[in-house]
């Protein structure tokens, strides 16, 4: 979600943790807020795709996997977590209708998570995807960021080419879902409770 001044802002979930985090771009480097706390993260890749961060100046190595959209796969002094990174708007009216049952979207669009430039693209109109299958990669911060599907589907429209730079939350690609009804993209019942 681009907020005023070039700050994005997240809902980080870990297991049944929640935390607000808000990242703006500093030069080479990352500004974190996270529950109110600040920390600046500086960035390198290493060999076997690893990340060197430093931390407030604290060295830290860790991997970093792209499970699915929004949903990583962290690696850091020998444990792994998962960590799901959802729109904080989205997270609470899910929240405030409990019970509540949506239809899915029968279209899928694919975003920027940041600003980056298009380091390569695997998809191509017309081409059946399966969930996890590898559509574009973004490179952005000196990381390759690998987007991929996060369901079946057939690739709808490709809207980047290798080299294009591109802003955060620039349309990438749009996915048709395969494992919904041909109705799925109709509006909720009135109220929005199933």
């Amino acid at each position: 979600m681009a907020l005023s001044g070039g700050w994005r802002e997240y809902l980080a979930v870990v297991g049944d943790r929640q935390r607000l985090v808000r990242i703006e771009p500093e030069g080479d480097d990352l500004r974190l807020r996270i529950d109110g706390e600040e920390f600046v993260v500086g960035c390198e890749t290493a060999a076997g795709g690893e990340l060197c961060l430093l931390l407030n100046g604290r060295p830290q190595v860790l991997h970093v996997r792209t499970d699915s959209p929004g949903r990583y796969r962290v690696s850091l002094a020998g444990g792994e977590t998962l960590v799901e990174l959802r729109d904080p708007l989205a997270a609470r009216l899910a929240s405030a209708a409990p019970g509540a049952t949506f239809r899915q979207a029968r279209e899928i669009e694919i975003h920027a998570p940041m600003p980056g430039v298009v380091f390569a693209v695997h998809a191509r109109e017309g081409d059946e995807v399966a969930e996890g299958t590898p559509l574009v990669v973004l490179e952005a911060m000196k990381m390759q960021n690998s987007l991929a599907s996060p369901a079946a589907g057939i690739v709808r429209s490709v809207r980047v080419t290798p080299g294009q730079t591109v802003d955060g939350e620039a349309l990438l690609v749009v996915i048709e879902r395969l494992d919904v009804p041909g109705d799925a993209g109709a509006a909720p019942p009135e109220g929005g409770a199933g």
